[in-house]
């Protein structure tokens, strides 16, 4: 972990306290999520050179390119370059040169990216007829209402997983035209300055992200605390829905429509709804509002998923 180097003098004790202050913002300034998986992949490359007799700070730029090699052979391009940056980090806060950044290995790097392919395989797309289907199959139950306002939720709000759960009911306001969520916390919003989302009415009952909440709220009877909670099958409410359940649950209803389930996974809300706003002709401003989206390039794909069969070369030439 990077640390704030004092030297050989003393402090003051309110200099001490700004000290101890300064420190622990610096161990904030990366999401816990990202020094998890840092700690987790400079780990893993202590393992490996201990393994081969290798020295791992500082690492060789021939040792590096061992490293690469190895994992180039089952790991994706996006995973490699993650555990690259994690690797740079520790040699530079260590104060050493990082071995990432020589011209050696940026040309092995290049080449496996070549060889490997740089294509991210993300879970499909969950589109408005399947997310119609989806609701569909929800039993009346309060496990099926709350599955309800998170699914519809999840969609129209284009929600990642963590945004889902982490919402609180007093992040929620209901308004004359629909509702309008507040999110304290995100990915692209680590600071915490806070993004609003509207939700308005739905023109079907059945995918209407206002009706839905609402009814799943008034069955709940709870007015505080986290929107979507754990339920026992016996209609027991606990504490706050993890991440992780999103997942199952979005796959647990594709199973049940008969759909790829494996294939589904939380993403697919968020990703479905930029896919079908574009197939919708919406914006790409309008889009990313919704989304929160910094920049456009990250929306393209999704885009590019939305509209391609719109004027196709294909199409009207009597196939």
């Amino acid at each position: 972990m990077q640390e704030i180097q004092l030297g050989t003098r003393s402090l003051t004790t309110p200099l001490q306290e700004l000290h101890t202050l300064a420190e622990t913002h610096l161990t904030n300034s990366k999401a816990a999520n990202t020094k998890k998986a840092y700690g987790s992949d400079w780990q893993q490359f202590v393992q490996w050179c201990g393994t081969h007799s290798l020295e791992s700070l500082p690492a060789s730029e021939e040792t590096f390119v061992y490293y690469l090699t190895f994992l180039s052979q089952n790991r994706k391009a996006s995973t490699i370059k993650r555990k690259m940056t994690a690797i740079a980090q520790r040699h530079e806060t260590a104060n050493y040169a990082s071995p990432t950044k020589t011209s050696l290995v940026q040309g092995v790097w290049n080449g496996i990216q070549r060889t490997i392919g740089i294509k991210e395989t993300g879970k499909e797309a969950l589109w408005l007829p399947d997310l119609r289907q989806l609701v569909q199959v929800l039993p009346p139950s309060l496990i099926g209402k709350r599955d309800h306002a998170l699914l519809v939720i999840g969609w129209a709000g284009a929600f990642r997983r963590s945004e889902l759960v982490a919402l609180n009911m007093e992040d929620i306001q209901f308004t004359q035209d629909g509702l309008i969520i507040q999110i304290e916390k995100s990915k692209t919003d680590q600071t915490g300055a806070g993004q609003e989302v509207a939700l308005p009415y739905g023109s079907n009952p059945m995918t209407c992200p206002v009706r839905s909440l609402k009814e799943w709220i008034t069955e709940a009877t709870f007015t505080t605390g986290p929107v979507f909670r754990r339920i026992d099958r016996h209609g027991n409410i606990y504490d706050r829905l993890t991440a992780q359940s999103v997942r199952l649950i979005v796959q647990k209803y594709c199973k049940e429509v008969g759909l790829p389930f494996e294939s589904f996974g939380a993403h697919s809300l968020r990703s479905g709804f930029c896919s079908s706003a574009a197939k919708a002709g919406k914006s790409e401003h309008q889009i990313m509002k919704q989304t929160r989206h910094k920049q456009s390039s990250s929306l393209q794909r999704y885009i590019k998923l939305g509209t391609i069969f719109e004027d196709n070369a294909a199409s009207g030439i009597g196939l």
